[in-house]
């Protein structure tokens, strides 16, 4: 319950201050998705230090580096997280160590220093452009603005249940007073779940309303028809109409909503599966993820690899693709000691602070926001941009394909996909829908650590290197 929740956090924030962690502390957290892991949360806020998450797919590398941007005074993990402690030298500088699960109830009543709006609550890191991660910073006041942005779009209803299975949204779901199921899974691997299990999750405890990535909602789709969901919000990877089909036919009566967002700005823009089908626009033309929502600020401007100097002059006419920039209250102001990344990323301009989110796209004369891909994913062929999207979609809409895309490399135009239909057959369907390319590679195409949804670009190019 929320009153055990609220004891149980005042003990381990009392813990917390006895160990020697006091306000403005970074406390690099290691562990599972748990009710263990929101009482450790809920006291690090309550005692104004900042919950430090490197994704558990880090290898000694990225440990490593995250570490040295933004250097932690102490570690809470589980027992199977301190084998961290053999990988990383960073992780063994760190100086206040303790195990989940053996938090006690202390005697001590150490006064707490309340957290301000300005106190930094909770630092995770996104891949930079560069390779580096970048440590986002966020604020209670940043937290709280996008939970009301939140909250004004989920609109969630007094008895709603709600599955669970990205972790922020649980801290969502707690300051909405919503209740919150915890699936049984791995959230490192959404496309490794039992969906039996998930299944009798949702069942058992009456769920009405889930957040997820589009790959844990296929593999749940995959099963058969699901049905007692009101709603379900799915982002963190684009959905192509393909997906979009899957999930409006298997989750019977349920309003599917696909969220547009990423890391630094979570939502920008979303529909539906019923608006995204309707929608008769040709493939060429991008993946149509909606209108921005009221609470954001959208400007498209040249596609460029370098910092943005003078913004204005940048921007573009309506229809025209270039990069999407962001502006609005639950828009990430800066990064955590990542100077290289702020420069890049952010642009002041006329008092406000914009951001860049490294998507192509446009804006077309109803004011609805189209995506084209990566910027960093473009290219130049016959004297024109190339942007992969529509190129992705169009792959998707051949009966057998898993998910494809298109790269240059080596000055060669190569077109990859996951299929199994047989080469020949495949390069004639390719050819029935004029496609353009000069070397085709069938494999299976690497997805990205977090989702386990989307492309990684990076991966994939190295592999066919």
């Amino acid at each position: 319950t929320y009153g055990e929740l609220a004891y149980g956090l005042k003990d381990y924030a009392q813990y917390f201050l006895s160990k020697g962690i006091k306000k403005g502390d970074n406390v690099l957290v290691f562990v599972p998705m748990t009710i263990e892991l929101y009482k450790i949360l809920c006291a690090i806020f309550y005692i104004g230090a900042t919950a430090v998450f490197v994704d558990a797919w880090a290898d000694k590398n990225r440990l490593d580096q995250a570490l040295t941007i933004v250097p932690c005074k102490a570690f809470i993990g589980c027992p199977k997280a301190f084998i961290l402690k053999l990988m990383s030298k960073k992780v063994r500088e760190v100086g206040i160590n303790i195990i989940s699960g053996k938090i006690r109830k202390t005697k001590v009543n150490i006064e707490i220093e309340p957290a301000t709006p300005d106190t930094t609550a909770l630092i995770t890191f996104t891949t930079g452009s560069t390779g580096l991660p970048k440590a986002a910073k966020r604020t209670h006041e940043f937290l709280l603005e996008q939970h009301y942005v939140l909250k004004k779009h989920l609109q969630p209803q007094e008895n709603d249940v709600d599955l669970a299975s990205l972790p922020v949204f649980v801290l969502h779901n707690l300051a909405c007073g919503t209740t919150s199921v915890i699936p049984d899974f791995n959230p490192q691997k959404p496309a490794d779940i039992n969906p039996k299990k998930i299944l009798n999750d949702i069942k058992n405890n009456g769920v009405t309303t889930s957040v997820g990535s589009p790959r844990f909602y296929e593999k749940l789709a995959e099963f058969g028809e699901i049905i007692g969901l009101r709603k379900i919000f799915t982002g963190g990877a684009p959905v192509f109409p393909k997906g979009a089909k899957l999930l409006q036919e298997k989750f019977v009566g349920c309003n599917v909503e696909i969220v547009y967002g990423s890391t630094e700005a979570e939502p920008i823009a979303s529909i539906s599966t019923r608006q995204l089908l309707d929608f008769q626009g040709d493939v060429k033309n991008g993946l149509y993820v909606g209108k921005p929502i009221n609470d954001i600020n959208v400007k498209i401007i040249k596609p460029s690899d370098k910092a943005i100097e003078d913004f204005e002059s940048m921007g573009l006419e309506t229809g025209e693709t270039g990069e999407i920039c962001v502006e609005g209250k639950h828009v990430l102001k800066e990064y955590y000691n990542s100077e290289k990344a702020q420069k890049f990323a952010k642009i002041h301009y006329n008092g406000q602070i914009w951001h860049r989110t490294g998507d192509a796209g446009y804006l077309d004369n109803e004011g609805r926001l189209f995506l084209m891909g990566r910027v960093k994913n473009r290219f130049e062929h016959n004297g024109k941009e190339v942007y992969v999207f529509p190129i992705e979609n169009a792959l998707l809409e051949i009966d057998g394909v898993e998910i494809g895309t298109v790269l240059k490399i080596n000055n060669e135009i190569v077109l990859v996909a996951e299929t199994k239909i047989p080469k020949q057959k495949f390069e004639q369907e390719l050819k029935i829908r004029n496609f353009e390319y000069d070397k085709l590679i069938i494999t299976k195409i690497p997805r990205d650590p977090r989702h386990n949804s989307k492309i990684d670009y990076d991966k994939l190019k190295k592999i066919l290197s």
